[in-house]
């Protein structure tokens, strides 16, 4: 009997792996744009790009900038952080300015905070041209029964009157219930 020739196997592909020439990249592994990939560990796809093929240059693409401000702090507004959506895509922010490199063209700012259940929705169209600096801002109402407020200009909080009414009303009711414990 004669011998069969050894072999050795470097790598074993199954079919549906990565190695695999028929292989296509499954929607959970490719951003918004088509890159592949993951996102940052905040869910930021934005910053996601794809790898230009060995020895090429990646295409330059004009940028603008846009600089979101979430009005207030923790100790003025709330401990949890308003959500802010770029194109509904959640980036990571935090009260106060809030800067992204965005290649130019139109775009949906919106913002919502959310305590038990989402309130203080707001949303503002922009279009960002090579260049341009664009500043948007938010703020967040002062009850849960509102909608927020967004502009290129600084903001009032939604909600005063009705958050004063509480106030004076739970004022009321404590002065009441001190004179009737005075009474008695």
């Amino acid at each position: 009997m004669g011998s069969l020739p050894s072999r050795t196997l470097v790598s074993v592909t199954q079919p549906g792996e990565q190695n695999d020439p028929r292989y296509q990249p499954l929607w959970w592994e490719q951003g918004p744009s088509g890159a592949q990939g993951y996102p940052e560990p905040n869910g930021n796809y934005l910053a996601m790009q794809q790898t230009p093929p060995h020895g090429a240059y990646p295409q330059q693409v004009a940028t603008g900038h846009l600089r979101v401000h979430l009005q207030g702090s923790v100790l003025t507004s709330s401990v949890v952080t308003p959500t802010l959506l770029i194109n509904n895509q959640v980036v990571k922010a935090s009260y106060g300015p809030n800067d992204y490199a965005l290649p130019a063209g139109a775009y949906r700012v919106s913002a919502y905070t959310q305590w038990m259940r989402q309130y203080g929705q707001a949303a503002l169209d922009v279009a960002l041209y090579p260049g341009q600096a664009i500043e948007v801002f938010y703020a967040s109402p002062l009850h849960q029964f509102t909608t927020g407020s967004m502009g290129f200009t600084k903001q009032k909080r939604k909600g005063t009157g009705l958050f004063i009414g509480l106030i004076a009303l739970v004022m009321v009711f404590v002065v009441g219930m001190l004179f009737i414990g005075l009474g008695s």
